[in-house]
C-alpha cells in the first residue's frame, strides 16, 4: 500500500495536485493500491487528518509520497518525513515549492534530513531539479502531465483581444498585473474582454475587483471564481491569448493545458518558465510584474496572427512530451522500485 501524504483539495476548489491526477492510472500499472489525506481545507484540521491516515495505516504502508511546498506546509513535509525516518518507512517527498531555493536557505537542516533521508525526491520541472542538484540531493525529474484526450487544438486565424487567465488568485501569481494588463490594452482596443479564472486563495480576487473598477475597466473582465476543467476549457475555446503573470513558478500545469489547446502565450519569464517555454519560439516572454511589456506582446500577437499560430502550433508539438502516456510509466517505475 502507497500513503500519499498532501494537499488532496481538488473537491474544495484548488488545483489538484500531479498525484491526485494520476492515482487512478497508477493503481492501473501497478495494481498498487494509494490511500491520501488530505482534504480539509482549514490548515489545522488537514494537519489532524493526515495524522490520522498517517497513524491508521503506517504500519501497512510501504511507501509514502510527500508533498514538498517553500511556505509554512513545508513544517509538515519534516514532520511526516521525521516519523517515518524513525519508524523506517520509505517516503519519497514531491517537490512543488517554485521557491524551494530559499526554503533551502532559510531552513538548511531541515531541509538536508528531509531530502537526504529519503529514497529520491521527486521534481516535476528542470527548475526545481537543478536546485536540488545544486544542493547536492539526489533527484528524479518526473513532469506534470496532462490527459490529451480532453484538450482539443484549436487553431486560431485570427487573434481578437479576448484574453483568459488561469490560477488561483494569489499573491505569488501577481493577478493584479492582469489588471493592468488590461487597462493598457483597452487603449488600443476598447473592446478588450480578459476572463479570470480560479479560486481565491489570500484574498487577492476582491483586490482585482476593486482595481478594475478604479481603473473603470470592470466591464471588460469576467471574475469566474472556480470553475471545473470541462467549464474552463469550453471557455477557452472563445479566447485567443492565455496570459500567465507569475512573480514565482515551477511547473504550472495551467501552461501545459494551455499550450495543448493552441492558446498563444504570453507570460513572465520567472522560476520553471523558461524550462517549458522559449521567447520567440513558443510563446512570448516578459519580465516580472512588466505590464507594459505584457500588453505590447499582446498586441504583437493581435497585429501578426501569422505569427500567433506559428508559436501555438509549436507550442502545441511541445506540450505532447507532457502527456499521460508517457509520465504515467516513470511514475510505475518509482513505485516498483521503491515500494
Amino acid at each position: 500500500m502507497i500513503l500519499y501524504i498532501g494537499n488532496i483539495l481538488s473537491s474544495k476548489g484548488m488545483n489538484p495536485s500531479p498525484v491526485e491526477l494520476i492515482r487512478k492510472e497508477i493503481y492501473k500499472s501497478s495494481k498498487i493500491k494509494m490511500i491520501t489525506a488530505s482534504n480539509k481545507k482549514n490548515i489545522i484540521f488537514r494537519f489532524f487528518h493526515m495524522n490520522y491516515v498517517y497513524w491508521g495505516n503506517y504500519k501497512r504502508v510501504s511507501l509514502m509520497f510527500i508533498d514538498v511546498y517553500s511556505t509554512k506546509a513545508f513544517y509538515f513535509t519534516f514532520y511526516f518525513a521525521l516519523i517515518s525516518k524513525f519508524f523506517s518507512l520509505k517516503y519519497i517527498p514531491i517537490i512543488h515549492g517554485g521557491n524551494i531555493d530559499l526554503r533551502i536557505k532559510k531552513s538548511k537542516w531541515m531541509t538536508n534530513f528531509v531530502f537526504k533521508n529519503s529514497d529520491i525526491n521527486i521534481s516535476p520541472s528542470r527548475y526545481v531539479y537543478n536546485i536540488l542538484k545544486n544542493n547536492n540531493f539526489a533527484v528524479k525529474y518526473i513532469p506534470n502531465c496532462i490527459n490529451f484526450s480532453i484538450y482539443k487544438f484549436k487553431k486560431r486565424e485570427k487573434i481578437r483581444p479576448r484574453i483568459i487567465w488561469l490560477r488561483s488568485f494569489h499573491e505569488i501569481y501577481n493577478p493584479n498585473m492582469a489588471i493592468n494588463v488590461v487597462k493598457i490594452i483597452t487603449s488600443f482596443y476598447s473592446k478588450t474582454k480578459l476572463t479570470m479564472i480560479g479560486p481565491d486563495k489570500d484574498g487577492s480576487l476582491n483586490h482585482c475587483i476593486q482595481l478594475s473598477k478604479k481603473y473603470r475597466i470592470d466591464h471588460n473582465i469576467d471574475f469566474l471564481g472556480y470553475l471545473s476543467k470541462t467549464d474552463w476549457i469550453k471557455i477557452a475555446r472563445d479566447h485567443d491569448i492565455f496570459i500567465n503573470t507569475s512573480k514565482i513558478d515551477n511547473m504550472p500545469v495551467s501552461v501545459i493545458e494551455m499550450m495543448a489547446l493552441g492558446l498563444p502565450i504570453v507570460s513572465t519569464n520567472v522560476g520553471g518558465i523558461p524550462f517549458i517555454l522559449e521567447h520567440g519560439k513558443n510563446s512570448l516572454l516578459v519580465k516580472n510584474n512588466d505590464a507594459q511589456n505584457m500588453a505590447s506582446q499582446i498586441k504583437y500577437l493581435i497585429d501578426k496572427p501569422y505569427f500567433a499560430n506559428e508559436i501555438s502550433m509549436r507550442a502545441f508539438e511541445d506540450s505532447k512530451s507532457f502527456s499521460t502516456d508517457l509520465v504515467i510509466p516513470e511514475w510505475s517505475k518509482i513505485i516498483n522500485q521503491y515500494s
